[in-house]
């Protein structure tokens, strides 16, 4: 097994890893909300649930991303790339791959930041007094991820096995 098949390997169990955290987050969150209805219709609503669906949301929508955009699953806009040629179409392909790394790279950067801040200042969230850094941190290292995945992506348009 060569090198790039290694980083393929390694980038397909991470990002399956982040998205079984997802999904069971996702799953947490319904089971959360429908029980927090039930109990609200019987006049005993949970505390703090906006701050529990919160996290959750940020959670699943984070760790989710990797896994998507390395199954293709995102939306494209198609039509664009069929009017123009294969190598024009490849060129705008990495191109976009490119900005999108530089922004997932300064926005992970930025959530790094954010998390080392919440460290040193100590801040929690009002109701359960949890720390905000461990959401931002795994945040951090989803913006890490989609910056490898979408890198091999322009790994694979250049070496002509892209889809």
């Amino acid at each position: 097994m060569d090198g790039s098949n290694k980083l393929q390997v390694f980038e397909r169990k991470i990002c399956l890893t982040l998205l079984v955290i997802a999904g069971s987050t996702l799953a947490f969150m319904l089971v959360f909300t429908v029980v927090n209805v039930v109990l609200r219709a019987f006049g005993r609503p949970i505390v703090g649930d906006v701050e529990i669906t919160s996290f959750l949301g940020a959670v699943v929508v984070g760790f989710s991303l990797p896994y998507t955009s390395m199954r293709k699953a995102h939306v494209a806009v198609d039509f664009l790339l069929e009017r123009l040629s294969k190598g024009s179409s490849c060129w705008l392909q990495v191109l976009t791959r490119a900005v999108s790394i530089a922004l997932f790279a300064w926005m992970g950067w930025n959530f790094y930041i954010m998390s080392t801040d919440l460290i040193r200042s100590g801040e929690v969230t009002p109701v359960f007094r949890l720390p905000y850094y461990p959401i931002s941190f795994g945040i951090a290292f989803c913006c890490l991820m989609q910056c490898l995945v979408l890198l091999s992506q322009i790994r694979e348009i250049v070496g002509g096995s892209h889809e």
